[in-house]
């Protein structure tokens, strides 16, 4: 029995864990219900010196939203970039420092200030504060949730993942993400690798074809509060 009750819970803790869209520990936003052709597109991981410019130039092609979740030491040294997310109207969020993979394991002190130096550092170079949190690899536990109640941050998930940092057939990568799409959908992409050129541009006339509007997080979440 106790050898069941130990394989039950440990089931629980990686369910919990890994698994984003579970709200096993904390309450993450993953979509939105409403009747609007409207959906979000995220990206994680930047900004990236050779790749974020031209997402940005694509995104402003098709006059679509974005926001950026930013690893804090990704920063340095592309502060004029992060400045033209906001100029460009664009949406950043906190994908903390370091973006470790044990990140999820930390002490809630060393979450905190992984949050917080991150914060900080979006917020002298732009002027704005950010509201929203990604975890890496979106990962949860029980001290990422105090950090983050402590830092009222919103915490965000996604309905689709398009895997676009594997090394796959950027074909397969847009049926993925285009085959199940929906009004309040939030899609994960990454502006860390040069297919994610392609990959956005015919994802972007997708949508366009199809009625979807593309909006920031912020917008989209307005239109109504009640998660997916």
């Amino acid at each position: 029995m106790n050898v069941i009750l130990i394989i039950t819970y440990l089931s629980l803790f990686i369910y919990g864990s890994f698994y984003i869209d579970s709200n096993f520990y904390i309450k993450t936003i993953c979509s939105v219900n409403h009747e609007n052709q409207a959906i979000a597109i995220t990206f994680d991981d930047g900004p990236v010196t050779e790749i974020t410019p031209l997402v940005l130039e694509i995104l402003q092609e098709f006059q679509a939203k974005a926001t950026f979740f930013c690893i804090g030491k990704n920063i340095f040294g592309n502060e004029m970039l992060l400045r033209r997310i906001i100029s460009e109207g664009h949406l950043i969020g906190n994908h903390t420092f370091s973006h470790s993979p044990w990140f999820g394991f930390c002490s809630t002190r060393k979450l905190i200030t992984e949050l917080t130096r991150t914060e900080e550092l979006i917020l002298a170079t732009t002027g704005h504060k950010v509201n929203f949190f990604r975890p890496p690899y979106g990962i949860t536990s029980p001290l990422i949730r105090t950090a983050v109640d402590s830092l009222n941050y919103v915490v965000i998930g996604w309905s689709i993942r398009s895997l676009d940092t594997l090394p796959k057939n950027e074909q397969k990568i847009l049926n993925q993400i285009t085959q199940h799409l929906t009004s309040g959908d939030i899609i994960l992409f990454h502006d860390t690798h040069p297919r994610i050129i392609t990959i956005l541009r015919k994802f972007l006339q997708y949508t366009s074809d199809h009625g979807f509007t593309v909006v920031r997080l912020d917008e989209l979440l307005q239109m109504n509060h009640k998660s997916g």
